[in-house]
């Protein structure tokens, strides 16, 4: 079998797996329980938003712009934490601690709720904690993840991984809208927590194996902490127009989501009355986007990334949105909403994240961690909270007019992409991180 084009030629001995060419002999292991700990985070996780965003209306449509703000905020305090214990937890902890303490967080909180139904402050700190670590749980996940492979087995085994994700998101909002209007939300929460847990312990295997595929001891690299100083880190995230590239992608993406979050939110509130109803119609529509994100990553991005490079893949994803938010404001209503964000989602997390994630391979271990975690996290709520800020300039344009708009930032997004794919290359075949 042909190698993929622009990577080197197998090993003697060594054959491709025959899945699409993508895998080598040796892969498999580290690859398969990789991809099992992004299902079961994602499942766990899926499960956790769909009650997040009926909570949010439990709460109060008018609070959702302070709940964010809210979210940003712990964020900036949770970071440096992060920032703390990363740089002095061996690699081997990351996933278990860090997760047991997530799961230790939402356990609390289904327990509170249990005792004390009804009320609306435990509703809120439900979806800023969810809005809060959700991208820190990923983020420490895909950091693991760039730190343990390369570049050129990243653009062949991101795709796989990302695919066991949306195979993940797929079963949580199947097992809420199976299950959430008879069991009720706490119980979703506790199965959720459980699911985290054994995220933690497929991720650690999967650190193991692809230090054995790439003939490391892994007892001998996974003890090794990142280390460094934060502050050295954010000169270079300052610094680096690369990193301040990929932080621009990530805030325009963020406002593009934070827009279509307020036009949701103000449709299903009309629509629907019920926190049973608006949370089976919010598990149906993550069900539908990790559908379609799932063939984005198990057909598209492996092939696409492998064989038309990162420009290719990168540049795909904001052609799809200037498509899809041309169509909605040609038919400003509902169904083409909902549609429009099932497309929009699918297209972030099939194409976008996987991508996106490729990006940081060139880098070295305290960006990938550091850097990355800034982008992640605070940079990404910080993105939400502009959303909210500038939503209302917009708002009066109505539905149509917040698409011409979000397609002009589209527009924006594939100009700012290009440019890091043209960079991403360069450095690759340089292979000297920065």
């Amino acid at each position: 079998m042909r190698p993929v084009r622009g990577e080197p030629e197998a090993p003697a001995g060594e054959k491709p797996l025959r899945l699409g060419g993508l895998l080598h002999d040796g892969e498999g292991r580290a690859v398969l329980s990789a991809a099992a700990a992004y299902f079961f985070l994602l499942c766990g996780y899926y499960m956790l938003r769909s009650l997040r965003e009926a909570f949010a209306l439990e709460v109060g449509r008018e609070s959702i712009a302070t709940l964010f703000y809210v979210a940003s905020g712990i964020m900036a305090v949770v970071l440096p934490l992060y920032w703390f214990v990363v740089a002095r937890l061996p690699r081997r902890l990351m996933f278990p601690v860090i997760y047991s303490a997530v799961a230790l967080l939402f356990t609390g909180l289904a327990v509170g709720m249990a005792v004390a139904p009804g009320g609306r402050l435990l509703p809120a700190v439900y979806w800023v904690a969810v809005t809060s670590l959700n991208l820190f749980i990923v983020s420490v996940f895909w950091s693991v993840m760039v730190d343990a492979w390369r570049s050129v087995a990243a653009r062949r085994v991101f795709g796989f991984i990302a695919a066991g994700g949306s195979a993940g998101a797929i079963a949580g909002p199947l097992i809420n809208t199976l299950f959430v209007e008879r069991s009720g939300t706490t119980n979703i929460i506790f199965v959720a927590v459980a699911f985290l847990v054994v995220a933690a312990v497929f991720g650690h295997r999967a650190q193991a194996a692809e230090a054995r595929s790439e003939g490391q001891d892994p007892s001998a690299r996974l003890s090794l902490a990142v280390g460094g100083r934060a502050i050295d880190d954010l000169k270079r995230l300052a610094t680096s127009p690369y990193l301040v590239a990929i932080a621009g992608v990530v805030v325009l993406g963020q406002v593009i989501g934070g827009f279509m979050y307020q036009e949701q939110a103000k449709y299903v509130e009309g629509a629907y009355t019920a926190l049973e109803s608006r949370a089976a119609l919010f598990a149906k529509i993550d069900l539908a986007t990790s559908v379609l994100a799932l063939f984005f990553q198990a057909v598209i991005v492996g092939w696409l990334a492998s064989r038309g490079g990162l420009r290719a893949a990168l540049g795909t994803v904001p052609v799809l949105l200037v498509g899809s938010f041309l169509a909605l404001a040609l038919a400003p209503v509902g169904a083409v909403l909902l549609a429009t964000q099932v497309l929009r989602r699918a297209t972030d997390y099939g194409l976008f994240k996987p991508t996106r994630e490729m990006l940081f391979t060139v880098l070295n271990p305290e960006s990938k961690f550091k850097s990355k975690s800034l982008i992640d996290t605070l940079l990404q709520r910080g993105g939400d909270s502009l959303a909210q800020l500038t939503y209302p300039l917009v708002a009066g344009f109505g539905l149509a007019g917040v698409a011409w708009v979000l397609a002009g930032v589209s527009v924006a997004m594939l100009v700012v992409v290009l440019w890091l794919a043209a960079v991403f290359t360069r450095r690759e075949r340089s292979s000297v991180p920065t």
